[in-house]
């Protein structure tokens, strides 16, 4: 961990560096030590400004990030129409009676608007009053180094979530299987909440001199957001947008889809003169038909559920990360949190609940089937044990670490006494559990559950596999544009961890920078 007296050294830094004639005051071997890991920590927090101060363009620059602005949304509703009217099979967009046969089913409507409204409000009124544990965030250059204070209770809003789902389905008072029923005026909802988020927030950043790190470019400012840390009361809203709203809504559309097709299921069963199976509980006094879901659904179900509930469970991780520590709240956290994760994520999802409604459900061998389950938990292993690893030894560093038990908590998801490279900037590079082994290798897990929700839906359409063919060049993107920022920060010191950490999720250091020259 962190000594106090190097945090307070940090925050020193920001409002300039002790004077030389301070130091001269350190005559003894001891206090000439600590003189000298201040100035070290000092210039690294300096360092640390510089950087996080400085603007880079990235997506092509203001004419990229206007394109996919533009372009994001006119994609999202192509897919979309292209699983609801035509089973999937990618059709000419520029056709017209392409848009006009598929943009009655993604048109907003008043009911469509009153669910996806409510469940922000709601996710916002239990995030700000359920309890939960207090942790700190990483020091932020351009307020000092401050630390900012943040609310963990997501765990607790997911159970409460959970229950109230299934008391809202059972009583009838809202069947889950609104959501998927309602699934395309809800995306255009969402779609349109991003952009009236967006734009309102640099709106309010600028009227209230909040903006950082702002370009020259209003497009480009308004794509990378104008405002670190906006928060509502004790909500900060980067974080709440990026765990409460997208993975919560992606695991109820899978849950609603598998309801769905439940239904679909026992209902064509009773029409062919089968008694469904009924299951007994309590004596008799609980009884429900045994359950018809499909299993490539079932996977999907448990698929979002490990995401979602990861999320909530590791929350007071997620202060520690990149986007929360670095990222503003501008359009491409704002559109892809609110809409573009939780209905384009989905789309295995979808397509295999629009096969069943045409009584051609996708067939698969159980082995098959098998083995992609175990390739889920198996990737969801190392993908959660490593973020809880790398999140963990960051907070124990600046002395944030709060040990919990929220369910599940993986063997080897804490590292104790790991190794790790002492830089220069005063920072400390984990090369010790799933770290030593590659210096991305949560991306590799990822990418795996990701190929495995396309693989489960068959061979039959590519739009199952846009998930997967996006995240790969997002996480393309990111690694290069790590590994830049890592050399600028740490310099020799980064090549040293390379030299040490020689592998980049499933390629070598070495191909990262040839492929970088090309």
């Amino acid at each position: 961990m962190l000594l106090q007296s190097e945090r307070g050294s940090f925050r020193g830094a920001a409002g300039g560096l002790r004077k030389r004639s301070d130091c001269k005051l350190l005559t003894s071997p001891a206090r000439r030590t600590k003189s000298l890991n201040a100035t070290t920590v000092s210039e690294g927090a300096k360092k640390e400004i510089a950087c996080d101060s400085k603007v880079h363009y990235e997506f092509g620059g203001p004419l990229g990030v206007s394109a996919l602005m533009v372009g994001f949304p006119l994609l999202m509703s192509y897919l979309y129409i292209c699983l609801a009217v035509n089973h999937g099979h990618l059709q000419n967009p520029l056709r017209w009676d392409f848009w006009e046969r598929g943009a009655p089913t993604i048109i907003p409507t008043q009911r469509a608007i009153i669910i996806y409204l409510s469940f922000n409000v709601f996710q916002y009124v239990t995030a700000a009053t359920m309890p939960g544990i207090k942790v700190m965030g990483m020091p932020v250059p351009s307020l000092g180094g401050k630390q900012l204070e943040y609310l963990c209770n997501g765990i607790a809003t997911w159970y409460v979530d959970l229950v109230l789902v299934a008391a809202l389905h059972t009583s009838g008072w809202f069947p889950i299987t609104t959501v998927v029923d309602e699934i395309g005026p809800i995306m255009s909802v969402a779609m349109l909440w991003g952009v009236i988020v967006t734009i309102g927030t640099y709106i309010v950043a600028c009227v209230l001199g909040r903006t950082h790190r702002m370009s020259e470019s209003i497009p480009y400012d308004i794509f990378m957001g104008a405002i670190l840390n906006p928060r509502i009361g004790n909500v900060d809203l980067k974080m709440w947008s990026e765990i409460r709203i997208p993975w919560k809504i992606l695991f109820f559309i899978s849950l609603s889809a598998a309801v769905k097709d439940h239904e679909i299921n026992v209902e064509r069963e009773l029409q062919a003169g089968i008694t469904p199976e009924l299951w007994s509980f309590s004596g008799g006094l609980i009884e429900m038909y045994k359950v018809k879901t499909s299993s490539p659904l079932l996977f999907m179900v448990l698929a979002h559920f490990l995401y979602a509930n990861a999320c909530m469970k590791g929350e007071e991780c997620i202060p520690t990360t990149w986007d929360i520590f670095y990222e503003k709240w501008g359009y491409m956290l704002i559109f892809w949190n609110f809409a573009g994760v939780p209905f384009s994520y989905c789309y295995p999802t979808l397509y295999l609940l629009n096969r069943s409604l045409k009584n051609e459900p996708v067939h698969l061998t159980t082995a098959y089937t098998i083995s992609l389950f175990i390739t889920l938990l198996a990737a969801y292993y190392v993908w959660d044990t490593a973020n809880s690893q790398k999140n963990r030894f960051r907070m124990m560093q600046h002395g944030t670490y709060v040990h919990r038990r929220a369910f599940p908590q993986l063997p080897w998801g804490t590292l104790h006494n790991p190794t790790y490279i002492k830089t220069k900037h005063g920072s400390k590079l984990l090369t010790g559990g799933w770290w030593g082994l590659a210096r991305k290798i949560h991306y590799t897990a990822d990418l795996v559950m990701a190929l495995s929700w396309g693989l489960i839906t068959g061979f039959d359409s590519y739009i199952p596999y846009f998930y997967v063919a996006f995240f790969s060049a997002v996480l393309v993107h990111r690694v290069g544009r790590d590994h830049v920022r890592c050399k600028e920060k740490y310099g020799a010191d980064f090549d040293e961890y390379c030299r040490q950490v020689p592998y980049q999720c499933d390629e070598t250091s070495e191909t990262i920078r040839k492929r970088k020259h090309v």
